[in-house]
């Protein structure tokens, strides 16, 4: 797989294609430098809670994707989970609020528990929008040796296009989530209880990987049913909700206790299907939640 990309001129708007290969040369570098470290011991602190931690290595990633996507779009926004948003590093050269406006959703590692227990299941995660739509999407796994990447074509996976799969019927579904989550579970704790009781006697079987952007790549590869959370940032879906529906999936968002209506990546909760038919249980209760949030605005 190619991952090069030549540096865009300020005066021209990127194709999607162009853009994923941008992103998908950044995760690449960083993907390089999580390969060549010691993984044992590593140092860990924790941003709100023991659930929510973050590694020297987590900030180390980012900057070094940081770094390639100003080298080869210095006119870009980048949103990342540890630098928050940063501004473009040169303007455009068209007209003031005219150019189109490109916006990479980085995390330099989702899934920083399992990288620091010494786990494979955590990626880099790039998603590309353009004017708030989303175009391309990366998610590299560096250990697992795993590149899922969109642009305006087919999705693939480590270069191969991943083909549309049907949805299995619930009683067969396997759904990789960690549904409703522990935000719910304190401020909903009869709804989190009996939401986990209703889906785990609905489908075949749950499991929870740890990372939603891993969780949206294994769907969209067809090889689980569903995945679905309830409270979520951009820069951990943007990239996979591209693949999933390259990949001929289908999505549904909610917005949560704000109800304002937003594009799909800034949305906190979410259902994603590897194929157009729909796991009717969590839709429904993610409509239960909505719900909940809506009346206790």
């Amino acid at each position: 797989m190619n991952t090069s990309a030549p540096r865009t001129s300020p005066a021209t708007v990127p194709t999607p294609a162009q853009l994923r290969d941008i992103a998908l040369a950044a995760a690449h570098a960083a993907a390089e430098y999580i390969r060549g470290l010691d993984r044992d011991g590593l140092a860990r602190e924790y941003k709100t809670s023991s659930h929510d931690i973050v590694t020297e290595h987590d900030r180390a990633s980012e900057e070094i994707i940081v770094s390639e996507l100003r080298r080869l779009l210095p006119t870009a926004r980048i949103v990342g989970e540890e630098g928050g948003e940063r501004p473009a590093e040169e303007p455009s050269s068209g007209t003031a609020g005219e150019e189109p406006v490109v916006s990479f959703f980085v995390d330099p590692i989702d899934g920083t528990s399992n990288f620091a227990a010494g786990l494979p299941l955590f990626c880099i995660s790039i998603g590309v929008t353009v004017d708030d739509e989303l175009v391309a999407g990366v998610i590299d796994a560096p250990v697992l040796h795993q590149v899922f990447a969109a642009a305006d074509g087919d999705a693939t996976l480590n270069g191969r296009v991943m083909r549309p799969r049907a949805t299995k019927s619930p009683a067969d579904a396997l759904v990789l989530s960690g549904f409703p989550g522990q935000r719910v579970g304190a401020q909903f704790p009869d709804y989190a209880a009996s939401s986990l009781r209703t889906l785990e006697d609905s489908v075949s079987a749950v499991r929870h990987l740890g990372s939603a952007a891993l969780e949206l790549a294994y769907v969209a590869a067809g090889w689980a049913d569903a995945t679905a959370l309830t409270a979520i940032n951009s820069w951990d879906v943007a990239a996979g909700f591209h693949i999933l529906r390259r990949a001929g999936g289908s999505l549904r968002t909610w917005p949560g206790a704000e109800a304002v209506e937003r594009p799909d990546h800034l949305h906190p909760a979410y259902v994603a299907c590897t194929g157009q038919e729909r796991l009717d249980v969590l839709d429904g209760l993610q409509e239960e939640l909505q719900e909940l949030r809506t009346a206790g605005r």
